[in-house]
């Protein structure tokens, strides 16, 4: 009996994203890139030669697709050369509404695909098990991985769990006693139920939790604050017993990229326009500039004219986060500020002569003294 084994993991794909704060064109180019990367995750089944494909959870962003949407992702899948296991997750539990339970699923799913819709074993073939963990809603407060015991399924398999949700001693550090905590899967897991792997999803970068257990994150990002998303992961298992080794590939079409700048006058705009002029792949990634300080408004303009308006241009898409970038104008400024106390003196002083300082070095000052107050106020 083969009873080594290699295949996919992945997760979170998240078909038929919705992307609101991203309008236009650039919104329309970030949801149909997710089943281009889907084909991209079909090829590093046939590069690798895995066995099967293992989605563990959110294959779909809600239950509400447009049966356009939902037949796009089939034609992604059926284009992978190797099984599909999906599991139902938070977004897309298997509720009674669900895709899953849909006519046009039971019509048109392709025939490598699926569904882990049950806690029963499922036998990819002689010398490999699937125990799924499908969430039958949303969010629920016990422990959906708890069947998975040493005596579920065949112990003379390679034994794969597959389950959704966030691992309970970290989600514990994260919340407030008394709230409660759902979707929680114990960090032993894996040993618990004599796992020789236990695959992952609802965390959205790669994350090993242990030798046995890991997140795959999402194969295409969804938003700026995500850590190490954008692949998928080649798991190797020589038997049962065996250490997995598990090696991530990068997927995703996209790149999300951030940064964050402190401007405070016109040497201050030479870093960010070196910054944003050498990023490559320009037209494919996402961008989020946080821009904190002081600038007078002839070097605002420039910012705007001559770095953030071309990079709109160039980039798939901008963000600029700048509430906390003021714009300083002159007199009108220095007399909004206060006139008594340690506040007022500064200004008086920042505005005359000061023996040993140049005239712009006072003019910076004042610039971070405007800016504090604003803030402070």
């Amino acid at each position: 009996m083969l009873s080594s084994t290699r295949f996919l993991h992945t997760a979170d794909w998240q078909l038929g994203l919705r992307v609101n704060y991203i309008s236009g064109d650039a919104g329309a180019v970030v949801r149909n890139e997710r089943f281009a990367t889907l084909r991209r995750i079909g090829a590093v089944a046939h590069e690798s030669q895995a066995e099967f494909v293992i989605v563990a959870g959110d294959v779909f962003e809600h239950h509400g697709l447009r049966p356009e949407t939902l037949r796009r992702s089939f034609d992604a899948m059926a284009e992978i050369p190797v099984p599909v296991y999906l599991l139902p997750g938070n977004h897309d539990p298997l509720t009674p509404d669900a895709l899953y339970r849909s006519e046009l699923w039971a019509r048109e799913c392709p025939r490598n695909v699926h569904v882990l819709d049950s806690k029963n074993p499922v036998v990819v073939r002689q010398g490999v098990v699937l125990l799924g963990c499908p969430l039958l809603e949303r969010h629920t407060l016990g422990d959906t991985t708890e069947h998975l015991t040493p005596e579920l399924g065949p112990t003379d398999h390679v034994r794969i769990g597959v389950a959704h949700g966030g691992i309970k001693e970290f989600l514990e550090q994260l919340v407030d006693p008394d709230e409660p905590i759902r979707n929680a899967i114990p960090v032993d897991r894996a040993a618990r139920g004599r796992l020789d792997y236990l695959a992952l999803g609802d965390w959205h970068g790669v994350l090993p939790i242990d030798e046995r257990t890991w997140y795959s994150g999402t194969p295409e990002a969804t938003r700026f604050k995500e850590k190490d998303p954008g692949k998928v992961l080649v798991v190797e298992i020589d038997g049962p017993g065996a250490v997995p080794r598990v090696t991530p590939r990068v997927v995703a079409g996209l790149e999300w990229k951030k940064a964050e700048f402190t401007l405070d006058g016109e040497a201050d705009l030479a870093g960010l326009q070196l910054f944003v002029e050498g990023l490559s792949r320009k037209d494919t990634t996402l961008l989020e500039l946080t821009l904190v300080g002081t600038l007078d408004a002839a070097t605002r303009a420039r910012l705007e004219a001559e770095i953030l308006d071309k990079a709109r241009d160039r980039f798939r898409f901008v963000r600029v986060r700048d509430e906390k970038l003021y714009t300083f104008l002159g007199a009108e400024d220095l007399a909004s500020l206060p006139t008594d106390g340690w506040l007022g003196q500064a200004v008086t002083r920042l505005t005359g002569e000061i023996e040993g300082s140049s005239a712009e070095e006072r003019a910076r000052a004042l610039r971070l003294l405007y800016r504090f107050h604003k803030e402070a106020s």
